[in-house]
């Protein structure tokens, strides 16, 4: 992720504010920013090669990268966990780059690690797709009728009226 990539990640957020307010926003950014890699440059002065993320959240939006973080069974958070960022390098990590998992000592492997390994996050349901899980489960829970059975009950009706 570079600065370059702004127009991308921009067009990826949500048109949603991240943060209620400052101090939610900069104790969140306080905690996790100011020990990123990809916003070490802005740390050091040079605001432009800073982290893009933080540019959007900066500007009402949230970036697709930062995903809801640990909640109580009330709904409460900390403001240092309240999301996750999937672009997080650690400064002090000694590789920034994604490493694997190493297979533990002793341990054997069922099938080979390369073809799965990668990043993989669950992101929400969007409105659309969850409206179709909701429709689908009234249908089969027998409140609603699919869209075949409708169509078909309205060809029938059709074909009684003009007989």
């Amino acid at each position: 992720m570079t600065p370059d990539d702004y127009g991308q990640l921009l067009a990826e957020s949500r048109d949603e504010p991240a943060f209620s307010n400052s101090d939610e926003g900069l104790g969140w950014m306080s905690a996790n920013c100011d020990r990123c890699i990809h916003d070490k440059p802005a740390r050091e002065g040079d605001d432009t090669n800073g982290c893009p993320l933080v540019l959007i959240t900066l500007i009402g939006r949230t970036p697709r990268q930062f995903i809801d973080g640990p909640r109580s069974e009330t709904g409460l958070y900390s403001r240092e966990t309240q999301y996750v960022c999937t672009e997080f390098r650690g400064e002090d990590d000694p590789d920034p780059n994604p490493q694997p998992v190493p297979t533990g000592p002793g341990q054997g492997e069922l099938l080979p690690r390369q073809p799965y390994e990668g990043v993989r996050m669950l992101t929400p349901l969007s409105p659309e797709d969850r409206a179709a899980v909701d429709f689908r489960e009234s249908v089969d829970a027998g409140l609603t009728e699919d869209f075949g059975a409708f169509s078909h009950r309205m060809d029938a009706a059709k074909t009684t009226r003009s007989a």
